[in-house]
């Protein structure tokens, strides 16, 4: 038997899964700073979840999503992202009625049956958050403020906001501007690729971010959605630009910017970086006030985003390696053993070498850990008590009493 990795999914190790560690790290510091909750869904939900939520009509829904059936028939997908999962985690356990707002966060794998490319699999791991009851952009400029706060604190760099608002599903806002554009793009549809001939019909949006390039140009002529939003949704973008330039958080407007999931409404923007190529959009979000009552439920405004971390860890500098902990050598087994646990329990990383080969051999092994002091057990040592401490930096080495040992450990 040949074993072969599944296509589209990879091992994250060393110094990749250091980089994927020090943003999920700032998250879980940052994030409750603003009052997020970390909450944690199953892998996989009832396909009509996100054929509802979504949209049936999505690239997600039609063609990307992973799925199966249990002994019971029950069609069940892998999730494809991580927001109707809350939604219904917050459905079906009435925690609106309790609140009046929610802030959750998340982490974790999503699974699309997607073209695999760089910084594009079919496993990809996205960190999101989701902000619910505040309908005002208060809760827009938050959320951006937030993500602004991740970058800052992972010293990401390049990275940038475009924004854009698609109206609301009243009759004089997106549904009038959706039915001028489906005129327009009739009138250009000969030039439209295969996909976006059939997108003019059943979802006539994403023809403005297709990356096919007669699309592209043909989108650059098309109406344009901020343009012709209602009065209320103009307002409502206006405000939340003027929130932004009073925190000074730099913006680009971009028209054709919709997103490709159904439940949007007004506010939609994405994080995205030239230094990615192509795939230059990092990750995203925006509101969906609506996806509550397409389950039946009661209004509840809500924002969210997410970020893929696949493509985000492309951007941070190579992490420096650091020394730290120790490393304890010597030839008496039961006495390294019973030094390395009581380091151990104060909270030190500690390691040694399990086959008690030669000082020499096992000082290399420290100095590959990039241990940043070694503990030399020898007999003189055991026999008075005491422990040489090396300082693998400077290389300096002094001795000391047992009883003292504690005074080498990091606070």
């Amino acid at each position: 038997m040949k074993l072969k990795i599944v296509k589209g999914t990879r091992d994250i190790r060393n110094e990749e899964l250091v980089r994927f560690q020090i943003i999920e790290k700032s998250a879980e510091k940052i994030f409750p700073l603003y009052g997020y909750n970390e909450i944690r869904n199953p892998i996989m939900e009832r396909t009509e979840l996100f054929a509802h939520g979504v949209g049936e009509e999505t690239d997600i829904v039609g063609k990307e999503m992973f799925l199966l059936e249990d002994r019971r028939k029950r069609s069940l997908a892998l999730r494809p992202e991580g927001t109707a999962q809350i939604v219904r985690n917050i459905i079906t356990n009435d925690l609106m009625k309790q609140n009046k707002t929610l802030k959750y966060y998340y982490m974790g794998p999503m699974f699309r049956y997607e073209q695999p490319q760089k910084g594009r699999y079919r496993q990809f791991h996205q960190i999101g958050a989701e902000y619910f009851g505040v309908e005002t952009p208060d809760a827009d400029l938050e959320l951006i403020l937030m993500l602004r706060h991740l970058f800052n604190d992972v010293n990401l760099k390049g990275v940038a906001f475009q924004l854009n608002s698609i109206g609301c599903l009243k009759p004089n806002c997106r549904p009038q501007f959706k039915s001028n554009l489906v005129q327009f793009l009739k009138d250009n549809q000969h030039n439209l690729c295969e996909d976006c001939q059939k997108r003019m019909t059943t979802n006539p949006l994403r023809v403005l971010d297709c990356k096919n390039e007669k699309c592209i140009q043909i989108a650059d002529g098309a109406p344009k959605i901020y343009e012709k939003i209602c009065d209320e949704c103009a307002a409502n973008f206006k405000d939340l630009q003027n929130l932004l330039e009073r925190h000074n958080v730099k913006y680009e407007l971009n028209e054709k910017l919709v997103r490709g999931l159904d439940y949007y409404s007004r506010t939609v923007f994405e994080v995205y970086s030239s230094n990615l190529g192509a795939q230059s959009a990092a990750g995203g979000g925006g509101r969906y006030d609506g996806l509550f009552d397409i389950y039946g439920a009661k209004t509840v405004p809500a924002i969210g985003f997410a970020l893929g971390l696949d493509r985000l860890t492309m951007l941070l500098d190579k992490p420096k390696p650091k020394s730290e902990g120790f490393f304890v050598i010597g030839a008496n087994q039961e006495a390294v053993i019973k030094l390395v646990s009581e380091v151990r329990e104060n909270g030190q990383k500690c390691l040694y070498d399990p086959h008690f080969a030669s000082m020499k051999s096992q000082f290399r092994q420290a100095n590959k850990a990039m241990a940043k002091k070694v503990l030399i057990l020898g007999e003189e040592e055991i026999k008075n008590n005491q422990i040489a401490v090396k300082n693998m930096g400077t290389s300096e080495q002094i001795t000391i009493s047992t009883d003292q040992l504690n005074h080498q450990f990091d606070n």
